[in-house]
């Protein structure tokens, strides 16, 4: 056989072997990052099973006997004054499970924290759990996107709210509809990780605005404890009015976004845009 001939098939045979140990190369890489991927999806399934799990037997453990509890504003107030100033520490910590898991509702831990902390402190330390919870929602939303929040809120909610994609006008929107009471405030806190709106601009303003509907239960609750019961009733008969005006705005606002998606889909906030969304 000619030298020609044998180095001819000597570069064959490098050739084969390289194209060879590419080929497994990249069927090694595909394989890890199959590997990967399942190992993402199962660790988002242990989860959302640990997350359902933990919502489900803290409401049946504690939820219920808390709403009990709280309603009882004289016996909650001598419970947390029992801890002295970790009592405090105990309320924050309670405002912010409710916000993140809503195990009890707001309304009765926000009067039972005005009885307990008078109206300013009661507003202050419920505004501070609930910042806490707030920072809990968007840690887990940015970790697990879509699917967690799937887990919380229902998808006919979600596309409800397509005004979350309207750029231009989202920090006044966000700013009237928390202004106002019986809005879904946390709901839209685990909707907004989804969008491009800054976190830090979106908690100052919602913090803002979260004031006077805060402040009337504290206020509500402040004179509860001190038997001022005629205030106590104008400012619970005041804010059921605002919350029933709060709940036609909040609707009007949703209403006319919906109604402008039927004609433009380029603000749409359907489930497969905020699942893309949420994978940028």
């Amino acid at each position: 056989m000619s030298n020609v001939a044998v180095k001819t098939k000597n570069a064959a045979a490098l050739f084969l072997c390289k194209k060879i140990h590419d080929f497994k190369d990249a069927l090694n890489e595909q394989t890890a990052e199959i590997k990967n991927v399942k190992s993402k999806r199962i660790m988002t399934i242990v989860t959302a099973c640990v997350l359902i799990t933990a919502v489900v037997v803290c409401y049946f453990t504690l939820g219920k006997k808390l709403v009990l509890f709280i309603e009882d504003r004289a016996v909650f107030k001598a419970w947390l004054g029992s801890f002295g100033k970790w009592g405090r520490i105990i309320f924050v910590a309670i405002r912010a499970l409710q916000t993140v898991i809503k195990i009890i509702p707001g309304e009765p831990l926000e009067i039972a924290a005005g009885y307990a902390f008078g109206t300013w402190g009661g507003l202050f330390y419920c505004s501070f759990g609930t910042l806490l919870g707030s920072f809990v929602i968007i840690a887990l939303t940015k970790k697990f996107g879509m699917k967690l929040v799937e887990l919380f809120v229902p998808k006919k909610t979600i596309n409800s709210m397509g005004f979350l994609q309207n750029k231009k006008n989202l920090n006044i929107t966000l700013l009237i509809i928390y202004l106002i009471p019986s809005t879904p405030k946390d709901i839209i806190t685990y909707l907004i990780c989804l969008t491009d709106e800054n976190i830090f601009v979106f908690l100052l303003i919602t913090t803002f605005a979260r004031i006077p509907s805060i402040i009337t239960s504290t206020w509500c609750g402040s004179a509860l404890q001190s038997e001022n019961y005629l205030v106590a009733a104008a400012v619970f008969a005041c804010t059921a009015a605002c919350g029933i005006g709060g709940a036609s705005i909040y609707a009007k606002i949703s209403g006319k976004k919906k109604h402008h998606e039927n004609e433009n889909d380029q603000d749409s906030i359907e489930l497969s845009e905020l699942e893309q969304a949420s994978t940028r």
